[in-house]
């Protein structure tokens, strides 16, 4: 039978890609870390890695048991501090990804704080504005905005949000303030590629309203960039350009036109994995990131 130190090398081999190195971050001998991985595909009768001198990869049988093991040992370490059998430390890597624009206005600001807090835990943050399957990139958490499909994730709401059409006013001063849904066939937008197309409200029917532009940009934080510069209209989080709206920076366009605005930030994991420390302390720190709003 394996132990938890043959699961624990098991993990370390994937993480540090290979026997050696993970050998080097246990402080143990490559042949000890091989027996110990040797052992356990034995006792399960199947090849978790496939090796050679250069590379190494999961087996079909190797990835299952890889994505649950791990929440696992992160649970069993969890237990025995709760009962005194563990240090108090939070540490470790936790896999986050979320689009440019949260990370920028609401994490950076705070994540300092975050550090000092959790000394020992690294934040492995892929910041991308692209839909990430957080389970076959095994992302821990993924904070995404707007309606959620039913993805089986399992979602905890972090803030109320919703979307608007916006411009800056010296685009308003340049186009005019256009009055109804047909007369932004005139007008240009700066938006996401995918953004292209929404829905808008025309009296009480939904068009598919196809956005005119004269380029588009794969980041939120750009976007926002281009929009106040005089660009085009653009959709945006309320929350996300709040101070622009306040100062005047941008003006809302056709207020209510957009159907289905609503857009809550959610904080995402994966169904079969289990809320271990690392994730409940970075839950709690995004909740305090969204807390003045």
């Amino acid at each position: 039978m394996y132990s938890t130190a043959d699961l624990e090398t098991f993990i370390a081999i994937i993480k540090h890609q290979g026997i050696v190195n993970a050998a080097k971050q246990l402080r143990l001998s490559p042949a000890t870390v091989s027996h110990r991985l040797a052992k356990i595909e034995r006792h399960l009768g199947s090849v978790l890695i496939f090796r050679d001198a250069r590379s190494l990869k999961l087996s079909p049988q190797g990835e299952i048991f890889y994505q649950r093991i791990e929440g696992i040992l992160e649970a069993l370490y969890d237990a025995e501090f709760e009962i005194g059998a563990r240090s108090s430390t939070v540490a470790g890597v936790l896999k986050v990804t979320m689009p440019p624009w949260v990370f920028s206005q609401f994490v950076m600001p705070r994540l300092g704080e975050f550090e000092q807090q959790y000394p020992q835990l690294t934040l492995d943050f892929n910041i991308t504005d692209h839909f990430v399957n957080i389970v076959e990139t095994r992302q821990d958490v993924a904070i995404r905005v707007g309606q959620l499909p039913d993805s089986g994730l399992l979602a905890r709401k972090l803030v109320d949000n919703h979307r608007l059409l916006c411009a800056a006013p010296s685009y308003i001063a340049r186009y005019g303030m256009p009055q109804s849904v047909a007369q932004l066939q005139q007008h240009y937008f700066v938006c996401l590629p995918w953004q292209r197309q929404f829905k808008l409200q025309v009296g009480k029917q939904v068009r598919t309203y196809n956005a005119r532009t004269r380029f588009t940009i794969s980041n939120s934080d750009n976007m926002t960039s281009a929009a106040l510069a005089g660009h085009g209209i653009a959709i945006k989080s309320q929350i996300a350009i709040k101070q622009a709206l306040d100062g005047g920076d941008l003006v809302e366009v056709l207020p209510q036109a957009l159907v289905n605005p609503q857009a809550p930030v959610w904080f995402l994991r994966a169904q079969h994995s289990l809320a271990t420390r690392r994730v409940e302390v970075f839950y709690e720190f995004m909740k305090t990131c969204f807390a003045h709003l």
